[in-house]
C-alpha cells in the first residue's frame, strides 16, 4: 500500500491509543455485533481495561499487522490469516486458538425478484447480480468461491455473464442484498440474525465451503500481553462463549 499505516487505519474508522490500559483488537467485520457485547461484559469485569476495535476484512487486517500497525490482538474470520502471521513471526504459533465456527449461507431480500429457492437458481436470466466478499481478502468470499468451484458449470455461467459483485467485507455484501443492489449474496449465518427483511435461500455444509474457523491470537510485539490474554481468556471462557452462541456462532470443535 502506498498510504501510511496511520492513514490506512484511520480509513477504517479507528484511532489507536497504545498508552495505559487500552487494548487495540483487530476484528473481522462479521464479528462487529458480537464483539460489541463481549466488550461490554469484559469491561464490566475489568473496568480498568478499555477495548478499541479496528474492524475490516481479515485479509486487510493481516496486511495492517504485517505493516506493524499498533494492534494488540487479532480475531480473524479464518484460520489462514493468523497462521500466515505465525509463519512470518508476528504471532506465536502456540498462541493461536480457535474460538468459534460459522456457516456460509446464500441470502436474499424478501422484496427482491425473482425469489430464489436454491443455489442453481443463480444462473437464471433474471438474476443480474450476486454479491460475495473479495476472495483475495475476505474469508466469506473465499468460502463462497470454494463452494462455487464445486459447481463449475454454474461458476462459469456467473463469471461469463459478469454477475458476481465483490464486497470489501461481509457487511458490505449484506448491505448490497439489503438495498437490493444484488439479487442474492453469500454471508455467514450469523449475519442474517436480526435482519427481518432478509431470508436464507440455502445453507452450506463445511464439506462444501471448507471449515469456517474463527481464530484469535495476541501480536508478539504488543506491550500488553497480560491484558490481552485476559481478553482472549474471556472470549474462550463460559461467558464469552455464551455471547458468541447467542449471536449464532458455533462452539469450536475439539
Amino acid at each position: 500500500m502506498g498510504l501510511s499505516i496511520a492513514l490506512v487505519i484511520n480509513l477504517h474508522g479507528c484511532t489507536f491509543d497504545n498508552s495505559g490500559q487500552t487494548l487495540v483488537v483487530a476484528i473481522a467485520a462479521s464479528l462487529t455485533d458480537v464483539m460489541a457485547e463481549i466488550r461490554t461484559e469484559f469491561q464490566t469485569q475489568y473496568p480498568d481495561i478499555s477495548i478499541q476495535f479496528n474492524t475490516a476484512a481479515s485479509g486487510t487486517l493481516q496486511r495492517q499487522i504485517e505493516q506493524q500497525a499498533p494492534i494488540d490482538i487479532f480475531a480473524s474470520a479464518a484460520l489462514e490469516p493468523v497462521e500466515s502471521l505465525a509463519q512470518k513471526g508476528f504471532v506465536a504459533a502456540e498462541a493461536v486458538q480457535i474460538f468459534a465456527e460459522n456457516q456460509l449461507v446464500l441470502i436474499q431480500n424478501y422484496q427482491s425478484q425473482p425469489q430464489l429457492n436454491r443455489l442453481e437458481d443463480l444462473a437464471g436470466e433474471d438474476v443480474k447480480k450476486i454479491a460475495l466478499g473479495n476472495p483475495k481478502t475476505v474469508p466469506a468470499g473465499r468460502y463462497a468461491a470454494n463452494l462455487l468451484e464445486k459447481y463449475p458449470q454454474l461458476y462459469q455461467t456467473l463469471e461469463q455473464f459478469q454477475k458476481l459483485v465483490f464486497g470489501e467485507n461481509v457487511r458490505q455484501v449484506l448491505t448490497y442484498v439489503q438495498n437490493q443492489s444484488a439479487t442474492a449474496g453469500f454471508v455467514y449465518q450469523t449475519d442474517i440474525l436480526q435482519q427481518p427483511n432478509l431470508r436464507v435461500i440455502e445453507s452450506f455444509a463445511p464439506e462444501l465451503t471448507g471449515s469456517i474457523l474463527y481464530a484469535i491470537a495476541p501480536i508478539k510485539v504488543s506491550p500488553k500481553q497480560t491484558q490481552g490474554q485476559l481478553f482472549i481468556d474471556f472470549i474462550l471462557g463460559q461467558k464469552g462463549q455464551a455471547i458468541l452462541q447467542k449471536y449464532g456462532f458455533l462452539p469450536p470443535r475439539d
